[in-house]
């Protein structure tokens, strides 16, 4: 039982330290949280994190990491709950625009992250990985609208990437102004519009 139990609790308190990383990183800065703090409010010592992550640009990268993947499952969740291509879009609208203080917190932290981590080594990696787990899924959205006759793309590698740009752009855009609280419907709406423009969405017999 020790056994089975040990590995468990070791993969508990990595992904706790992730979290804490993303709390104070996303509340402070990349930059103004040292990795005793990170320790400090993930419950464990700063040699676990040094053991887990190797240096501060591991756990940046790991939280990094973990932000997309947590995104992209939300949206798998809601998208699991309809069959209506024509819904997919406005669907990952929802599930990426869910509320100004979470999403002020992530876009915060994913553009200090990036930054950070744009002079790290490790960087060429996230990018990738970023590729990988966001483009990929905009472009399984994109192949089933078109598939179901209801999006016009002729390439969808390249409408995942114009997706992602579009996506990201409204939320600078968004982040940037100073009544983001109350601005953060508008600027979902704006990106759904823009999106179901963009594609080409159209109903069926049309």
């Amino acid at each position: 039982m020790t056994q089975t139990r040990a590995p468990r609790q070791t993969e508990d308190r990595r992904a706790e330290a992730i979290r804490a990383a993303y709390r104070l990183m996303a509340r402070d800065g990349v930059h103004r949280v040292p990795l005793q703090q990170i320790a400090s409010e993930a419950g464990v010592s700063k040699g676990l994190l040094i053991y887990h992550f190797q240096t501060k640009d591991g756990l940046v990268l790991a939280a990094l990491e973990w932000v997309l993947e947590t995104t992209e499952a939300r949206i798998r969740e809601l998208l699991a709950d309809s069959s209506d291509p024509a819904e997919a879009i406005s669907t990952v609208v929802d599930a990426v625009w869910v509320g100004p203080e979470a999403n002020h917190d992530f876009f915060r932290f994913y553009m200090d992250g990036v930054e950070h981590e744009a002079r790290s080594p490790e960087f060429d990696e996230f990018a990738g990985k970023a590729a990988s787990i966001m483009n990929s899924f905009y472009r399984e959205v994109i192949v089933a609208g078109v598939e179901a006759g209801m999006l016009s793309v002729d390439d969808p590698t390249a409408g995942a990437i114009q997706m992602r740009a579009v996506i990201e752009g409204m939320f600078l855009q968004w982040v940037q102004t100073a009544d983001w609280r109350t601005n953060h419907a508008l600027y979902r709406e704006w990106c759904r519009e823009i999106l179901l423009k963009t594609f080409g969405w159209r109903e069926l017999g049309n």
